[in-house]
């Protein structure tokens, strides 16, 4: 009994030190939320960011989320304190869901919500913006570091783009560039032509510049075109209204007059949730990413992984503020856990902000990194040289185990060392993708093997193909997916693979699963999963056992885990062998003990069958033979020494049409070198018979 008590004591504590976690998520919570233009009820133009600094007469949201409190009801709204002088009331009706406000005078704006008995609230500053200047104190920039980010701002697309497009350097055609003042609205700070603080749409309107600068522009398409270069309609700005004329600071961080006289921070915005980018991306036509984004599983994944996010150590990968500071530190988690605050890091979404940074930097579309820490997997492989600067890599950071196989599966008793769990970390793409991370029972021939390496940007090229115009921020390859017949996932595999409809349309080489049929890729691996998952111990839900709880179920069996390993690293990858048919494949034969085909197809389809003399020949040690084959065939390919006495099989099962080529490395059935000599290969395909020479030379 006495062992007992400390144990009991340190789950006591643990209970404590972690109820808060759970409480809040249980709490009612009342929060400002952003509306996009696609989020819009009405095509008045009332976007918002959902930042707690607004701006002065501009339209602010408030949503009551009740996710997980169990109150039921509908909510009773109320403004609970409000600057002096301040007449502001909702703009809803009372008992809705969502509810908004217009601030009318500058100051502090707290509103409350209550269902069931349980109240909450949330608080908002009211401001007027400043705009960007070229001091300090006339705009944002008196925070440490603040140089560096105005350098790398002022010549990001946000700084630039309305600049560039007003003096005709946007989507150029004919020496001239195409804009239109819709186009303003959102590369502008603050606009909202009916608010009176100092935003830029409002200046405008009262200065006349909105309805004059396209006075006399030739119009196509719904757009003005400006001679690209000619800086005149730049110029009618006053240079207040310049200063306004970009996407700032504070079209990001909220209106902050009153913070820049206060430095007060809670008189300023900060977040990283994607409200404050789809402000302006969750549009139509060219603007759709936000749209797509609000699909993926990144958007989602903030409320589906609280307890992943509520572990220091799972920090980076499933929260945005863990996942950026791993990156702004060089991939450096060492100070993460001491930095740890949970109501900061561990509700944090994986949001745009985090792979992109805003303020601009000098990679390609503003990622956040191109890299992985000492150009390594996290499983130890090294990536080769030609594929370190991909733009795949930002997700790989993620997207790959978190240890080395060599050191959680050992031929050493216990076999999995002290790991709480026997298999990889799910969701290994990475992993997968560059050929590494399986358990290759000491064959390293096959380390590095990839399928798509030759895809530009990786991950990137397939995942983020472009649809309607735009790439795919949904990420998803799943065909659940498709648009109004303008996009399907499989459009990224047509440049090599031709018109397929259905991933599973690729087939494989050869039958891979063994079960006399050559089907697609997908479907040959899922029988390949079966097959092996018919030798391992399963657990009480009859899937293949993982946990140490299960270890007496391979106790002294490194071979079990070994295979569960190889199981998990392919199923848990979720691509079906998709990311890398030859790597998958390789692995689940080691794993079943079966020999895997070394088999490449040539371009061409034949129209007889062929065996072709093998190359080089004379050969030491290895050789190449190539066969053709009209249609999909049951091929039987064995070498013989010349008394007849088989020496090994090649090939013994269904193989795929086309022109085909089998690598032989001079070994016989038991994998020893064979001697000098002349040796006869025969194929046999259906009715074709035939057989040539070859010589061993050593």
């Amino acid at each position: 009994m006495k062992r007992l008590v400390p144990l009991f004591g340190v789950l006591l504590i643990a209970a404590l030190l972690f109820a808060p976690m759970f409480e809040a998520t249980a709490q009612l919570k009342v929060k400002t939320i952003g509306r996009s233009q696609n989020s819009m009820v009405s095509p008045v133009w009332s976007i918002s960011t959902g930042l707690r600094a607004v701006g002065v007469s501009s339209r602010t949201y408030f949503k009551v989320d009740t996710l997980g409190s169990g109150l039921v009801g509908t909510p009773a709204w109320g403004i609970t304190s409000k600057p002096a002088g301040s007449t502001v009331t909702f703009d809803s009706a009372d008992g809705k869901w969502i509810n908004s406000i217009k601030p009318d005078v500058v100051g502090e704006y707290i509103v409350t919500a209550s269902v069931g008995g349980q109240g909450a609230s949330d608080t908002v500053f009211a401001s007027t913006y400043v705009g960007v200047g070229t001091d300090a104190q006339a705009g944002c920039f008196c925070h440490p570091g603040a140089a560096a980010i105005k350098t790398s701002w002022e010549k990001s697309a946000h700084g630039t783009i309305f600049q560039h497009g007003i003096t005709g350097k946007e989507e150029v055609e004919r020496d001239k560039g195409a804009y239109a003042t819709s186009c303003i609205k959102c590369h502008t700070t603050g606009w909202d032509a009916t608010a009176n603080n100092n935003n830029f749409g409002y200046k405008v309107k009262q200065s006349g510049w909105d309805t004059t600068w396209y006075k006399g522009l030739e119009t196509f398409g719904g757009d003005y075109w400006i001679t690209t270069g000619d800086s005149s309609k730049w110029n009618m700005l006053t240079a207040d209204e310049k200063k306004l004329g970009t996407i700032g600071c504070e079209q990001c961080h909220g209106p902050m007059n009153d913070h820049k006289m206060t430095a007060d921070k809670k008189k300023a915005g900060v977040t990283i949730q994607p409200d404050v980018c789809n402000q302006c991306h969750d549009a139509s036509r060219k603007h759709s990413l936000g749209t797509f984004f609000k699909n993926s599983g990144h958007y989602q994944m903030h409320y589906g992984a609280a307890a992943e996010g509520g572990r220091s150590n799972c920090q980076p990968c499933h929260t945005g503020m863990g996942y950026m500071y791993y990156i702004n530190n060089n991939q450096d988690t060492t100070g993460l856990a001491a930095k740890w605050v949970l109501a900061r890091d561990a509700g944090t979404p994986i949001s745009c902000q985090v792979c992109h940074d805003p303020h601009g930097n000098d990679n390609p579309y503003q990622l956040r990194t191109m890299s992985l820490k000492g150009d390594t997997l996290k499983n130890g492989y090294m990536v080769p040289a030609n594929l370190r600067s991909s733009t795949g890599n930002i997700c790989m950071n993620c997207h790959g185990g978190r240890y080395s196989v060599k050191y959680r599966i050992t031929t050493t008793p216990p076999y999995y060392g002290w790991a709480d769990r026997f298999y990889p970390h799910y969701n290994a793409q990475g992993d997968m993708l560059h050929g590494s991370g399986g358990y290759q029972y000491g064959d390293e021939s096959f380390t590095g093997l990839m399928t798509h390496a030759g895809v530009e940007g990786l991950c990137v090229g397939c995942h983020m193909q472009m649809r309607n115009g735009l790439p795919n921020h949904s990420f998803s390859m799943s065909d659940t997916m498709k648009a109004a017949g303008t996009y399907k996932p499989t459009d990224a595999c047509v440049s090599c693979h031709g018109e397929i409809e259905d991933f599973n349309d690729i087939r494989g080489m050869y039958d891979y699963d063994r079960n006399g049929k050559i089907e697609g890729v997908q479907t040959e691996v899922d029988g390949l999963l079966a097959a092996l998952k018919a030798k391992l111990p399963l657990d009480a839900a009859g899937e293949v056992v993982t946990m140490r709880v299960d270890s007496l179920k391979v106790k002294n069996r490194p071979d079990l885990i070994q295979g569960v390993w190889n199981y998990y690293l392919v199923k848990t990858d979720r691509s079906r062998g998709v990311h890398n048919t030859k790597y998958a494949v390789r692995l689940l034969y080691k794993s079943l003990g079966w020999t895997p085909l070394d088999v490449e197809v040539t371009p061409g389809t034949p129209t007889e069958f062929a065996l072709n003399q093998n190359y080089p020949n004379p050969f030491n040690p290895t050789t190449n033979i190539s066969f053709a084959l009209p249609h999909d065939s049951h091929v039987l390919l064995q070498v013989f020494d010349v008394t007849g006495a088989l020496v090994k099989t090649l090939v013994d099962q269904s193989v795929r049409a086309g022109n085909m080529q089998i690598h032989w490395d001079g070994t016989n059935l038991t994998g020893n070198k064979v001697a000098s000599g002349v040796y006869l290969y025969r194929l046999a395909a259906g009715d074709f018979v035939t057989a040539k020479k070859m010589v061993l030379m050593k």
